[in-house]
């Protein structure tokens, strides 16, 4: 009976605390950065949101502006989708035998001016960021690539291609059934559901299998919290004691609830990182 009422209560908190709202004084602004210029539904989403909570807001490119490139100096971050991320941050981190495989399969990699751009200015960026204290409140959603990136900076590697690799389809234009398989997940707190349908465009993705054979060991401190097509691809990453959510799908380009409550739970955090970094100085 105490272990139920303990679960219980355990499951109040962790359901209910992301849905306190925050509030700013009027003459704050929130500050989101972008690692790299935030398009067209990234933006919308984030004032739509933002707007409804009364929020000022001001979006940062960071690459664009290095005065920025300060943490501290923005109450919160998203690593947009975009381009392939180069396997040179990865493939050396893994036995032999897997890095001969990922370089057979180099010729699959979509190598591009945008991967080239934001592969060391993103890697960087989350070392810097796993590395001080500082920005421990600090919260972050990384989305398709943004995901990737979170789990490369951790020496997580990465399928190559889908297709080539799961023998399933790339996942392009696609809508995959989404379910959440950890109920004490950050993902689960937010969305308050178990399943759903989430927007696709990618043919790379986390190692599964190989994450989870090596999870105890390496990863103790993060978490795959979600999958689609029968467990075979990751769909959200977690960090234990930091404010990440990591999806590979696209909240920002689902018009459902989703990108509500994703975008909705950033900024919320946003706003109280912002609060304590003011009482902290």
């Amino acid at each position: 009976m105490v272990s139920k009422i303990i679960i219980t209560t355990f499951l109040f908190l962790s359901f209910n605390s992301f849905a306190e709202t925050c509030s700013l004084e009027k003459d704050q602004i929130l500050k989101i950065g972008c690692t790299t210029k935030c398009k067209y539904f990234y933006k919308k989403a984030l004032k739509r949101f933002a707007r409804k909570k009364g929020y000022r807001l001001h979006i940062l490119d960071l690459s664009q502006n290095p005065e920025d490139y300060n943490l501290n100096k923005v109450d919160g971050i998203v690593i947009p989708g975009g381009a392939d991320i180069d396997p040179k941050y990865y493939k050396n981190k893994v036995e032999p035998e897997l890095r001969d495989h990922l370089e057979r399969l180099d010729y699959l990699v979509d190598y591009s001016k945008e991967g080239e751009r934001r592969d060391p200015f993103e890697y960087g960026l989350l070392k810097r960021y796993f590395s001080d204290p500082n920005t421990k409140n600090l919260p972050l959603l990384g989305i398709c690539r943004g995901m990737q990136m979170l789990a490369v900076s951790q020496g997580v590697p990465l399928y190559i291609d889908i297709k080539e690799e799961l023998g399933i389809k790339n996942r392009r234009y696609l809508l995959d059934r989404v379910k959440i398989t950890d109920r004490y997940s950050l993902l689960k707190s937010i969305l308050k559901y178990d399943q759903f349908r989430g927007y696709k465009y990618h043919h790379q993705g986390i190692r599964v299998n190989y994450f989870k054979k090596h999870h105890q060991e390496r990863w103790p401190h993060l978490k795959l919290t979600s999958f689609s097509n029968r467990g075979k691809i990751a769909e959200s990453l977690e960090f234990e004691g930091r404010p990440i959510l990591g999806t590979q799908f696209h909240p920002e380009i689902d018009f459902w609830t989703e990108r509500k409550r994703i975008f909705s739970w950033l900024l919320n955090e946003s706003c109280k990182n912002k609060k304590l970094k003011k009482s902290t100085y």
